[in-house]
């Protein structure tokens, strides 16, 4: 018994006709007539009696009717829900940097809700960095991060752009005087960094450890906001992405402190775990971010 001869002895019920279930079908009369006798055969009984042109559901055919109903609706039910699989739904649990989720990420967040809004999104901010934890345990899916270019060999990489660093600085400062300033020039100076564990803060300590300077202090604060608002009222010199601080060093708030120092090789990164099973839901995201990035980085060059 095949579907398909189930649908014929459907179609030749409703129609009560071989020949117009033929032509609603599109195959030959002697096609239909051969797939009811293979049904009557495999079942060992007549489904129809046939009297003249007319034709009849016998007592078995009226028993065979229900359950083909039933069978042909169970089936077209689980082509739906296999092909509703393929639709972008459930939820994305994504790891991010204040600074990117702000800056860089709305417009991709907009556009995708827009075109998948049966995707619910979680936005997680872990202020130590340590996602690639995360990652391996499969606690998020996928992570946006702002660090020098990740080459561990479980993690897929895309490196998105390079994301422009600022050693930021009030307007009164001694050093917003200078034209160039290296990471000496920060010997003695009270900093206001990011949180312990964030990657950029990381890799502009490592800078001034290599150098031999020490600050005078370091303060930790989890809020980009914060920061930028204790260095304008003069707690220390603060180091941020300058998409960040844009708005202020164009309102005379801040300044940016002319860096000759070595260059940080900050890049903003996408990257999940090779092994993670990619849903309708996560391929669409990977596929819409790197399309959109790719366009923005090919207008600005």
């Amino acid at each position: 018994m095949e579907l398909r001869q189930l649908k014929t002895f459907l179609t030749v019920v409703k129609l009560a006709s071989f020949t117009k279930a033929a032509n609603e079908l599109g195959y030959a009369q002697s096609s239909v007539t051969g797939q009811i006798q293979l049904l009557e055969e495999e079942f060992g009984t007549m489904l129809f009696e046939r009297l003249g042109k007319q034709i009849k559901l016998t007592k078995d055919g009226e028993n065979l009717f229900n359950y083909a109903s039933q069978i042909l609706t169970l089936s077209d039910e689980a082509k739906a829900v296999i092909t509703d699989s393929f639709t972008p739904k459930g939820s994305l649990t994504i790891g991010t940097a204040e600074s990117l989720c702000l800056h860089r990420l709305p417009e991709v967040f907009n556009t995708f809700r827009q075109e998948y809004p049966q995707v619910g999104i979680n936005l997680y901010f872990d202020t130590g960095g340590d996602y690639r934890t995360l990652l391996r345990k499969n606690a998020i899916d996928i992570v946006f991060f702002l660090d020098v270019p990740c080459n561990e060999k479980d993690l897929i990489t895309h490196v998105l752009f390079e994301e422009t660093m600022s050693v930021i600085a009030p307007p009164g400062h001694r050093l917003a005087q200078e034209r160039s300033i290296s990471p000496r020039d920060l010997t003695g100076e009270p900093l206001v960094l990011t949180s312990p564990g964030c990657t950029y803060r990381g890799i502009l300590e490592s800078i001034l450890t290599q150098s031999g300077v020490k600050p005078s202090s370091i303060m930790g604060v989890s809020s980009n906001e914060v920061i930028k608002r204790f260095v304008s009222d003069g707690w220390g010199i603060g180091f941020l992405p300058q998409i960040v601080v844009q708005q202020e060093l164009l309102s005379g708030l801040l300044v940016d402190l002319p860096w000759e120092g070595p260059a940080f090789g900050i890049t903003a990164q996408l990257i999940y775990h090779k092994d993670k099973w990619q849903s309708p839901a996560l391929k669409a995201f990977i596929a819409m971010v790197l399309q959109s990035f790719k366009t923005e980085t090919a207008q600005l060059s």
